[in-house]
Parts: structure tokens; C-alpha cells; sequence
């Protein structure tokens, strides 16, 4: 200590040079009682309040806040009946009650323009089924649309027998291969096209499915408000997705306009994809609800999934297989046709009954197998879309609006 005295003498410092002013100490005192001011205030007002938190609430303000809630529970419950009583009127439109099917490809029995059920599969695989398709063949669908050419093709065969042309029956064997290769090629494609129309409804189905499960299940996340609103929204989607696999026009705005409000209803209407229109509405319905991560990533993938099922449904709709291939087929198939005859004649066909049940027979078979592919090639002129719109709209229904 003497030595730091020794050294301030020596370079001229006060003796008080660290000591602290009066000026800093009244500062440090100001800001002392501040803070004890506001602690008196904020404590005191604190623990009044944590205290009110536990004790009953003064009669007045509990009838108050119970009556608030009863409001809110009956508008909810008033929304939930609305919700019913829209989707209800829905089932008289005329585009709901329109048939499931296409007359022009019904057949009488089982057929897949219908859902099947077990009466459904125990016909199909039952051991009588030859006998009945045998008995229900005038009512085939391709009998009736194959009847003008049979009966055009059947003249032609007299015709021939009247002139007695003949050509080597070996002439008509060899185009015989590479036509079954073209008609088997084609009937594979359309199989295909109507299995992938079938799973893109599917895939539809589930994730409807999915989206009302969810929000079902969310609790007080998920006001029952949100839920009508999507219930409707959900079923306004599957129908307009109906009427438009089915070049059914405007069919469904009636459903729209009686499931959503005038300006909603006028704006999917106007716009010339309603779907896409009725699926923004429904992302911004969902997005901005507090769910957990899991339950709101799992509400925008089954979004996406129904975003993607409706592009490949158009997909499908817009690109047929290639007309070029289908003309070349067609045209061969007129080709072999015209010079069987010739060939039957040469392979001991002498009489005309004769001529024409085999002539008929093999033209039904190889013109059947090009009609049922005319069938098959817009998948869902022939799936029973309506059936499963009517699926879609019980369930997602009984989920969101009966459900937990």
C-alpha cells in the first residue's frame, strides 16, 4: 500500500481518484428504489391474482361464462345439423339419382359397372354361372352393339357362297397371328387403363378417409365448425370429381351450391377446374389449424394424395391408346374377316347354314374381344363412380359429424 501511495505522489494522482462521486450514488440509490417500487406493485398484484385463479367464481360471472359456453355448444350443434340436412338434400338432385352405369355397356347379371357384395360374388362363382351366361347372352352387351356388323358380315358370306369364291386356306392361316398379337396387345392395354382408373377412385376413397379420421380425432383442435366445413367441402370434391370423369358438364354445381355459401358456390362453379377450386379451399380450411406435426403432416399428404389421384384421373380421361394403332387393328381385322369366307368355302364349308354359323361364330368372338375394348378404354363410363361418391360421403360424413 505504501509503495502505490508512493507511486500516485510520484506521477501526481489523487488520493481520491477511485473513489465513487456523489453523483453515481445518488443514481445507484434512484435505481434502488425503483426497483423496490415496482416489486411492491407487481408482486401484491401477482399473487392476487393467482389467488383469484383458485377460489370459486363470484355466481354472477359463472352464469355469465356457462352461458357463453351453452351458445357456443349450440351453434356448433346448429353448424353439425345444417351440415346434415345440406348433404341430405343432396340425394335428391337429379345428378345423384342419375344411374350408376352406362346402358350402353350394362349387361344383366354381374357386371363391374356395380360394387359387388356377396350375393354378388357367390352368382359370379357359382357352378351354374355357364348355364346363365349361356341363358343371359340376348341381353349381352356386345351382342347388341356387335348386331349391325354381324348381320352386314353375314350378307357378305352369302355373297361369297352365291359367287363361289375360293382362296387357299392357307392364305387366311397366315394373318391369323400377327392379328390375335394386335387384339391380345389391345385388350391388355385397356385392362390396365381400367385397374389404374379403379385404383386412382381407391387411392380417393382412402384418403377422404384419412383427412375426416384425423380431424375426428384432434379434440378441441378441431372446432365442430371446422369439421361441417369440411365434411362439406369433402363431399362437394367427390362429386365434382364424379361429373367430371364422366364429361357430365355442370351436373354437379346443384350439389355445390347446396353444400357451400353463395360466393363459395359461385366461384367453384365459374371456374373451369371445380375440384382444384373445392381442394384450395380445403388446404386453407386445414392449414391453419393447431394440430400436432404428425396429424397436420398426415392431413396435407392425404391432401397431395387426393391433389394427385385427380391428375392421373385426367390423365386418363385426355389421352385414349393411340387411334392410329386402333385403326390399323380395325382395318386388318376388316381384312381377314372379308376373306374368311373364301377360305371356309376352300376348307369344305359347301352349304350355306353351314358357312354361316362358322362364319358368325368367329366374327362374334374377334369383333366381342375389339368391343370390349372400346368398352374398357374410358374406364370410368363403366365404374360405378356414383356408388363410390356415395361411398366417400357416408363415411366421411359419419366420421367428422357422428364420429368422436
Amino acid at each position: 500500500n505504501s509503495g502505490f501511495r508512493e507511486a500516485r505522489k510520484k506521477f501526481g494522482v489523487p488520493e481520491d481518484r477511485n473513489r465513487v462521486g456523489p453523483g453515481v450514488k445518488s443514481v445507484i440509490q434512484m435505481s434502488w428504489r425503483f426497483l423496490g417500487a415496482l416489486y411492491l406493485i407487481i408482486c401484491p398484484a401477482f399473487c392476487w391474482s393467482a389467488r383469484r385463479a383458485q377460489l370459486p367464481t363470484h355466481p354472477t360471472l359463472l352464469v355469465r361464462r356457462n352461458s357463453a359456453v351453452r351458445s357456443s355448444s349450440a351453434a356448433a350443434t346448429e353448424t353439425c345439423s345444417e351440415t346434415i340436412a345440406a348433404i341430405e338434400s343432396i340425394w335428391t338432385l337429379p345428378s345423384t339419382h342419375a344411374p350408376s352405369d352406362n346402358p350402353r355397356f350394362t349387361s344383366k347379371g354381374a357386371s363391374i359397372t356395380v360394387l359387388w357384395g356377396r350375393e354378388t360374388w357367390d352368382r359370379y362363382q357359382s357352378r351354374k354361372r355357364h348355364w346363365l351366361s349361356i341363358i343371359g347372352f340376348p341381353q349381352s352387351s356386345i351382342l347388341r352393339g356387335l348386331l349391325p356388323v354381324l348381320a352386314a358380315y353375314a350378307i357378305w358370306a352369302c355373297v361369297v357362297w352365291q359367287r363361289k369364291w375360293t382362296l387357299t386356306s392357307n392364305s387366311v392361316t397366315y394373318l391369323t397371328s400377327p392379328l390375335a398379337l394386335m387384339l391380345a396387345f389391345r385388350v391388355n392395354s385397356v385392362s390396365t387403363r381400367l385397374h389404374e382408373g379403379r385404383k386412382l377412385w381407391g387411392a380417393l376413397i382412402c384418403s377422404a378417409r384419412i383427412i375426416a379420421s384425423v380431424l375426428a380425432v384432434c379434440g378441441e383442435a378441431v372446432s365442430k365448425e371446422t369439421r361441417a366445413r369440411c365434411c362439406r367441402l369433402l363431399v362437394a370434391f367427390t362429386w365434382s370429381v364424379k361429373a367430371r370423369t364422366r364429361f357430365e358438364g355442370d351436373s354437379a354445381d346443384l350439389i355445390v351450391t347446396a353444400l357451400l355459401n353463395q360466393e363459395e358456390a359461385s366461384r367453384v362453379n365459374a371456374a373451369s377446374v371445380p375440384p382444384l377450386v373445392l381442394l384450395s379451399l380445403l388446404r386453407k380450411e386445414t392449414i391453419s389449424l393447431e394440430l400436432s406435426s404428425a396429424a397436420a403432416r398426415s392431413v396435407q399428404d392425404s391432401l397431395s394424395e387426393l391433389t394427385k389421384a385427380f391428375g392421373g384421373m385426367e390423365r386418363l380421361m385426355s389421352t385414349p391408346l393411340s387411334p392410329t394403332y386402333m385403326r390399323h387393328m380395325s382395318r386388318g381385322l376388316f381384312i381377314w374377316l372379308t376373306m374368311l369366307p373364301f377360305g371356309l368355302i376352300s376348307a369344305g364349308c359347301t352349304t350355306l347354314p353351314k358357312l354361316l354359323v362358322v362364319f358368325t361364330v368367329t366374327a362374334y368372338i374377334l369383333l366381342g374381344i375389339d368391343e370390349i375394348g372400346v368398352q374398357v378404354e374410358q374406364p370410368f363410363d363403366i365404374l360405378p363412380v356414383r356408388d363410390l361418391a356415395m361411398v366417400v360421403t357416408r363415411d366421411v360424413q359419419t366420421e367428422l359429424l357422428f364420429g368422436v
